[in-house]
C-alpha cells in the first residue's frame, strides 16, 4: 500500500528539497486534524502555511533553487511562478493552476480574524473550502508528480479525501453502523463520539445508536478512565480519549 512517506520519497528522487517535501506534509496533517476537531482557525491557519510550501515547492521542483520555508514571501513567488512558461497542460495547472488556489487560501487567512486583527471570523464553511482545497492540491501534486505507478498514485489521492474514521458510517439523521465486528461497547462509545467530536453527545442518543442496555454503566467506566467529560448536556472527549480512539482504534485499522 502507497503510504505518505513513499510519496515524499519519491518527491525527493525527483530533487525536491526534503525540508520542504516533510513540511508540506506535515501541515496537511495538521489542516486535517484541526478540521476534525473543529478548531475553524487553525485550520484556515494551517492551510495558508501549506500553501506557502506548496509554492515552495513548485519552484524547487521548476528552477532547484531553494526557498527558505521559514521566510516564505508568498505574493513575491506567487507572480514569479505565474511568470514561468506553460508550454503544456501539466505545467499551466503546476504553475497557474494550483498557485492561484493558494492564494485563494491566503486571502481568507489574511482577510479573516486569523493571522491579523480583523472584525470578521472564520467559519465552518472557510474550515471546509480550505481543507478541500489543500486535498484538491495535493491530489494534482500526485497526479502531476507520482510517477511510480497508477494505481498507486489513484489509491493516495483516494486516501487524502477518505474519512478519517474508517470504522464508522454515517447514514440518514446521524444514524451510525460501527463497521468491525465484534467490537466491544467500550470501543463503540468512544468512537462514536470521536465521531462527531467536538459535539457533546447525551446518553439517549448514544443508547439509540447502540441499542444496549450496558451503555450507562459503560458510560461511568469510561468516565472513570478520564476518557470523557460529562455534565447535563452529555459526553465529550478528553484529550486521552482522543489519545485512546487514534492510537488503540484507528491506527489498527491503517
Amino acid at each position: 500500500m502507497v503510504t505518505y512517506e513513499k510519496f515524499a520519497s519519491e518527491l525527493i528522487s525527483m530533487g525536491i528539497d526534503k525540508s520542504i517535501v516533510d513540511k508540506l506534509l506535515e501541515e496537511y496533517g495538521i489542516v486535517k486534524q484541526e478540521h476534525l476537531l473543529g478548531d475553524d482557525e487553525k485550520v484556515v491557519l494551517h492551510a495558508a502555511k501549506f500553501s506557502d510550501l506548496v509554492l515552495a515547492l513548485i519552484k524547487n521542483k521548476e528552477t532547484g533553487l531553494l526557498v527558505d520555508i521559514n521566510d516564505v514571501h508568498f505574493n513575491d513567488l506567487y507572480e514569479e511562478l505565474l511568470r514561468y512558461p506553460k508550454p503544456t497542460a501539466e505545467k499551466t495547472i503546476l504553475t497557474l493552476a494550483i498557485p492561484r488556489v493558494a492564494v485563494s487560501i491566503q486571502t481568507l487567512r489574511n482577510k479573516k480574524n486569523v493571522a491579523h486583527i480583523k472584525t470578521i471570523d472564520p467559519c465552518v464553511l472557510d474550515s471546509y473550502y480550505c481543507l478541500s482545497s489543500c486535498d484538491w492540491i495535493l491530489s494534482e501534486l500526485t497526479m502531476l508528480l507520482y510517477t511510480s505507478d497508477p494505481t498507486e498514485a489513484k489509491e493516495l489521492i483516494d486516501s487524502f479525501v477518505r474519512k478519517k474514521i474508517p470504522l464508522v458510517e454515517e447514514f440518514e439523521e446521524q444514524s451510525i453502523v460501527i463497521l468491525k465486528k465484534d467490537m466491544a461497547l467500550f470501543d463503540k462509545i468512544l468512537l462514536i463520539m470521536y465521531h462527531f467530536y467536538p459535539k457533546r453527545l447525551s446518553n439517549a442518543f448514544l443508547n439509540r445508536q447502540l441499542n444496549s442496555t450496558n451503555v450507562y454503566g459503560t458510560l461511568q467506566r469510561i468516565d472513570d478512565e478520564k476518557l470523557i467529560h460529562r455534565n447535563e448536556k452529555g459526553n465529550k472527549l478528553t484529550q486521552l480519549g482522543i489519545e485512546y480512539v487514534e492510537n488503540k482504534l484507528i491506527k489498527q485499522t491503517e
